[in-house]
């Protein structure tokens, strides 16, 4: 690996890199002893290359077996890369799992005090991290008891505090965000945004879909130890689900279908949809409305409960009316869905989509006053 001390658009890169891990079996151990190279090898990844810029996150997304964890270890200088290269500007802090600075023996302190004495830079550096790791991880007397006693969220809590109590400058992440309880989780996309809202930069290694779109603007999908994908984290996610759309043979939106819908903060909002019923059934619409946010994801905002629409064959129109649009100015995703069957609770079969995870959206654009929240509520002040 190489550490570049100065680029103007490149945190982290690497070319054709390609990780093989040779295979030695019992007969083996004589050519081993002697240096020789073994018959069988395992190619975990084979000929990636990915850039990462200054100051934001580039996600890795791909299923177990895919060979992330191993890409994640080149690029944080773990393992040597086979063929290929790695460049990256400033030190790499890599949050891999529990057992790579010690054995589960150690006490939680003493876990955090041999990494930071490995990953630091000097004694006073150290115990003000050992502090804040403390507070950070809220183990009480569990951070003075051995490692082998904590359980999995326990030990989740432990090992990102201490991989995030400095400041660093690039991550390299596998999978942690993933572990331990919500409220746990939620502290984690916390400091990792803090760090990147500092400049830092980084690699989420992860099967977890939405953790990319809350944290990366770009994505590559690896699989079986190739990029098969790059690209915007939402149009990549989109071809990672591969969502089947229904065919739409009974009932479905007509083609008179506006692509964009466009409103006024605050004013009665009517959105009309046309539909074609083709056979009499009972078809009902549901719709939502959503955002998307850089280090947040999407969020539901207006959330539409399915009403009836129709029962027998014909052309509808459905009028959505929202009174004193409670939507900030800004683009929204506007998703509708028909669906068969009776007002019911239980599942429904889908005839029709209009969503972001189809590739199919429609858009809903809000003019009006810009503010730093989603929602504008009509709400006033009485001074008595």
């Amino acid at each position: 690996m190489t550490t570049v001390d100065r680029t103007e658009d490149v945190a982290l890169a690497c070319q054709e890199v390609t990780k093989t891990f040779r295979v030695f079996h019992g007969t083996d151990v004589w050519r081993l002893i002697y240096g020789a190279v073994g018959d069988d090898a395992v190619t975990a990844v084979e000929q990636v290359s990915l850039t990462v810029r200054p100051g934001e996150f580039v996600g890795l997304l791909g299923r177990n077996g895919a060979g992330k964890s191993t890409l994640l270890r080149v690029l944080g200088g773990v393992y040597a890369p086979t063929a290929g290269s790695v460049t990256h500007v400033g030190d790499v802090s890599g949050i891999y799992e529990l057992g790579l600075a010690g054995s589960d023996r150690l006490t939680g302190r003493e876990f955090a005090m041999r990494w930071l004495s490995i990953f630091s830079s000097g004694a006073v550096c150290t115990e003000a991290s050992l502090d804040e790791t403390a507070e950070f991880a809220e183990l009480g007397r569990y951070f003075d008891r051995p490692i082998y006693e904590y359980s999995s969220g326990m030990k989740a809590r432990l090992f990102f505090s201490v991989a995030t109590s400095q400041a660093g400058s690039l991550y390299v992440i596998d999978e942690v965000l993933s572990v331990g309880d919500q409220y746990f989780q939620s502290k984690c996309w916390r400091r990792l945004r803090e760090r990147i809202a500092s400049g830092a930069s980084g690699v989420l290694a992860t099967h977890d879909w939405s953790a990319v779109l809350r944290l990366c603007r770009e994505t590559y999908v690896l699989d079986a130890g190739r990029i098969i994908d790059h690209g915007p984290s939402r149009e990549v996610v989109r071809r990672y689900l591969a969502l089947p759309g229904p065919s739409g043979g009974k009932a479905c939106f007509a083609a008179d279908l506006p692509e964009t819908y466009r409103a006024r903060s605050g004013d009665d909002t009517v959105l009309s949809v046309p539909v074609d019923v083709k056979d009499a059934i009972p078809v009902a619409l549901g719709c939502s409305i959503e955002v998307f946010r850089d280090g947040l994801g999407w969020d539901n905002v207006i959330h539409v409960e399915v009403a009836m629409v129709a029962s027998q064959e014909g052309r509808y129109k459905v009028d959505l009316a929202i009174p004193a649009l409670p939507l900030a100015a800004g683009q929204y995703s506007l998703n509708l869905f028909l669906v068969e069957g009776p007002l019911c609770s239980g599942p429904r079969t889908v005839l029709d989509v209009r969503s972001w995870t189809h590739g199919s959206d429609l858009v809903l654009t809000v003019s009006g006053f810009d503010r730093d929240s989603v929602t504008v509520l009509p709400l006033s002040w009485r001074v008595l």
